[in-house]
């Protein structure tokens, strides 16, 4: 018996395979979309005007998608998995029996650990999905308008007046109690017209903040449903991200269960007839070439495409750059355009 052996049955062969040929089909450039559509509606959040404060303990919007972005970061970055170890360990010799198993473990860990964060991502962008959707559906609590400050300034206005007159220097009679009476009402009346244009003064200062503050709990409530909208779709690219990296998970998984690492004689032969490259059968060599190519092209679009796109979404949540968003939806242009590359010719 040789060291390397498959969980081979006449019952199951050609539903193993068929399942290989599925995800050989399932090798396409639109799968790795998701991981460019994330930076780019990041990209597109941070062109919103202003901030959106979410209520309660949730903080901003801007402030909220900064942290976002460093989780997107940390999926995108690849720590381990070389995708090459686990070819070079399934053609491994004799001497080395446990190298399949141990290298797919390991393997399986460092993809699991990236697809773990995508749900963690999609979780959160279906939170502040949900915050921005309060937001929006917030009534404006004042119903102050800028006709309402017209009629304020009106009224100012006509207490000004009303003190000019009130102030005006009346004549005045010889006769010292005369005097002394038109002058007390003079002054009673110049205090009551001040009066009057001080209060007309604070009540156009009042109505002018809720006029601003009715403009501004408008313009906040437009541009959290433009926010709503934008984070359903990186809900949905998130999704994606995770369906993506499920499917390595799931090639590896095959994998595991088509490699047998036997010592003696006890396991089934390998089938001499589909033996392929680095002496694996064929249909494991086949599924192993799809686990490598959909690992390598996400790792190479993080690393020659995304990453630096991301540090200009952070750029842009920061500072609201028109140009720094013109350079985000170049980059993120310019990634989807290099997608059939990222693939090994013949499987897309």
């Amino acid at each position: 018996m040789g060291w390397l052996a498959m969980t081979w049955r006449h019952g199951d062969q050609g539903t193993r395979l068929g399942a290989i040929i599925r995800k050989m089909d399932l090798v396409s450039p639109e799968l790795l979309q998701p991981l460019v559509t994330v930076v780019a509606t990041l990209g597109k959040l941070g062109t919103i005007p202003g901030d959106i404060s979410l209520g309660g303990d949730m903080g901003s919007l801007r402030a909220r998608l900064l942290t976002f972005s460093s989780g997107v970061r940390r999926a995108m970055v690849h720590p381990d998995g070389d995708a090459t170890l686990l070819r070079r360990a399934l053609g491994a010799s004799k001497e080395q029996p446990s190298a399949p198993t141990a290298i797919t473990d390991s393997w399986q860990k460092a993809v699991t650990a990236v697809k773990d964060i995508w749900a963690e991502l999609q979780e959160d962008a279906a939170c502040l999905k949900n915050a921005c959707g309060t937001v929006a559906a917030a009534k404006v609590t004042t119903e102050a308008t800028k006709g309402h400050l017209v009629e304020a300034v009106t009224r100012e206005d006509k207490a000004h007046k009303g003190l000019i007159a009130a102030a005006r220097v009346m004549p005045l009679s010889s006769e010292v109690a005369q005097v002394t009476e038109v002058v007390a009402a003079h002054d009673a009346r110049v205090a009551e017209a001040r009066e009057g244009l001080q209060a007309a003064t604070k009540a156009t200062e009042e109505v002018a903040a809720a006029v601003v503050a009715a403009v501004a709990a408008k313009e906040r409530g437009q541009h959290a449903a433009v926010a709503h909208g934008l984070l359903e779709q990186l809900v949905a690219a998130c999704m994606g991200a995770y369906n993506y990296y499920s499917h390595v998970e799931h090639c590896l998984q095959d994998i595991k269960a088509m490699v047998g690492v036997t010592t003696g004689g006890d396991g089934p032969d390998v089938p001499k007839a589909t033996q392929g490259d680095v002496g694996l059968p064929k249909e494991l060599a086949e599924i192993v070439v799809v686990a490598e190519a959909l690992w390598d092209a996400s790792a190479r679009l993080a690393q020659e495409h995304l990453l630096g796109t991301l540090r200009g979404v952070r750029n842009l949540l920061a500072t609201s750059s028109v140009t720094e968003a013109t350079k985000v939806t170049q980059r993120c242009r310019e990634a989807t355009n290099a997608l059939p590359g990222l693939l090994p010719p013949g499987l897309c």
